[in-house]
């Protein structure tokens, strides 16, 4: 094999070295610790996710159950659906710039500065599905640039083919048809005869299969938890299930502020400060400038910048609170897209071209360096949970105690639960799901952690007026990061 077609390997292992030593250390993660703590449980057990329902990550925990291999479930399953995507991410971030620019060091770069980019290297190390997003759509956008330049049949249907099945990970992809509707439009007599269209919805067809592997998962015995249906489901409550109905007031509500808005510019900046926000902005002026003279890389670059700009109205629609963790789908294009057009316009200029290739690549390593020491900086989030749970059990003020602690804390006491290492009595819920119990229990007492337990206790008094209720500080094992409180609830009238 040729030193060129090893390269995009070498990218890969360095990428994969890098995460791997970068790893989280432990359950969960900065960004988002409850989620990352729950997709690290597929290691170990089969369970439901969150709507709607990521079956292509499912098939992924399937995959490492079957593999068992001799290492924690949570680090395998962080290895294999981030820090490999990401990887593959990276590895093509640079097989599309150098087929775009032809040069090497400008491929070098794009993938020095995607991959250690911030959002990317904390959500490449951590269990995550957007790492897993990003490959797909990469992979999907290099194929149709590479359609769009030669027009072989081949490279769309490949790019169907990719595409249909990355619906499995996550129903955002849904915003990449547009794009997808512009490229066969401007081919049309191309691509709509009818063996192609009945292999594009082949490929439809098998991106939704994936959805009943979902339904087996809902339906089987062997499934331990659901977080939101009761398990086996109704036929349309599982469907309303896939269609995320259950974060339905989420939608749209983005638009009532400008908050996503600020989050997106925050999320470009921080990528490389003081460096990605300039960097992303004369890309783009010489996207524009590059019409005049345009050939097949400007179209290639126009797929890539086509790409990022399909998904940034999700980013400004969806209001979730945790709506960063989102962005790299607009981060990843756009950082390769923006190396490559700095290469592609100055291809005329041969010594400033390498004098910005020399800048680019430098700015890589010390960002991959400065960033490398911020990810081993992370500290576990739920050492000595276990201890402290058996602790909390122990002192607990009543026979069947109501348990009810924050999210994040939840997700990581169900994977030690499913472990075996936590007893499964008393039941630990989420706040809203301890709130319900209030109505049926005439003796009303447990457990709350972490800070915010207060809050809970508050609660019941709202909720049942006529109760009046104490709370005392558990002394947990020296090193707790987080406190708890028993509780007890009397009728005061």
């Amino acid at each position: 094999m040729s030193l060129a077609s090893l390269a995009p390997l070498f990218v890969f292992a360095v990428s994969f070295s890098f995460y791997t030593l970068c790893l989280f250390p432990g359950l969960g993660g900065e960004m988002n610790s409850g989620d990352s703590a729950k997709f690290q449980i597929l290691g170990h057990t089969q369970i439901l996710l969150h709507g709607p329902g990521y079956p292509f990550v499912q098939l992924l925990g399937a995959l490492v159950r079957f593999m068992d291999l001799p290492l924690p479930p949570w680090q395998t399953m962080t290895v294999v659906m981030a820090v490999i995507p990401a990887s593959i991410a990276n590895a093509v971030a640079f097989l599309f710039v150098r087929h775009l620019t032809k040069n090497t060091i400008a491929a070098i770069a794009a993938a020095l500065l995607l991959g250690s980019a911030e959002l990317m290297a904390v959500q490449a190390t951590e269990a995550e599905v957007y790492p897993l997003a990003l490959a797909f759509i990469l992979t999907t956008l290099f194929l149709l640039a590479l359609f769009v330049e030669t027009r072989k049949l081949g490279y769309f249907l490949a790019a169907c083919a990719v595409y249909s099945l990355s619906f499995g990970n996550h129903l955002m992809m849904i915003m990449l048809v547009p794009l997808f509707v512009c490229v066969t439009a401007l081919n049309f007599r191309l691509i709509v005869q009818p063996r192609n269209v009945a292999i594009v919805a082949a490929f439809v067809l098998l991106g939704a299969s994936q959805y009943l592997y979902l339904a087996l998962v809902a339906y089987s015995p062997d499934t331990a938890y659901s977080e939101y249906m009761p398990l086996p489901p109704e036929p349309m409550e599982l469907v309303d299930y896939v269609r995320g109905t259950y974060f339905a007031d989420l939608y749209g509500s983005g638009l009532a502020s400008t908050r996503t808005l600020q989050s997106l510019v925050v999320t470009l900046r921080s990528a490389h400060p003081w460096f990605s926000a300039p960097l992303i902005a004369i890309g783009l002026v010489l996207f524009a400038l590059g019409w005049s003279h345009r050939d097949r890389a400007w179209y290639g670059l126009a797929v890539l910048y086509g790409g990022a700009l399909a998904f940034t109205p999700f980013m400004l629609w969806y209001g979730a609170y945790d709506i960063r963790a989102f962005h790299l789908p607009v981060l990843g294009p756009l950082l390769v897209a923006t190396v490559a057009a700095h290469f592609w316009y100055l291809a005329r200029y041969r010594r400033l071209r390498n004098a910005v290739a020399v800048l680019f690549v430098t700015i890589g390593v010390f960002r991959a360096g400065h960033v490398a020491m911020a990810l081993w900086d992370r500290q576990p989030l739920f050492e000595g949970l276990e201890p402290a749970i058996v602790r909390m059990i122990e002192e607990a003020p009543v026979e069947q105690p109501l348990f009810a602690m924050a999210y994040p804390l939840r997700m990581a006491t169900l994977y030690h639960e499913l472990m075996g290492d936590l007893p499964s009595e008393p039941m630990y819920r989420v706040w809203w799901r301890a709130v319900p119990e209030l109505d049926t229990r005439r003796e009303v007492g447990g457990i709350v952690v972490p800070t915010d337990g207060y809050q809970f206790v508050n609660w019941i008094e709202h909720k049942r007026p006529e109760l009046k209720c104490q709370t005392r500080k558990i002394d947990l094992p020296a090193g707790t990061r987080w406190p708890a409180y028993a509780f007890t609830c009397d009728d005061s009238q």
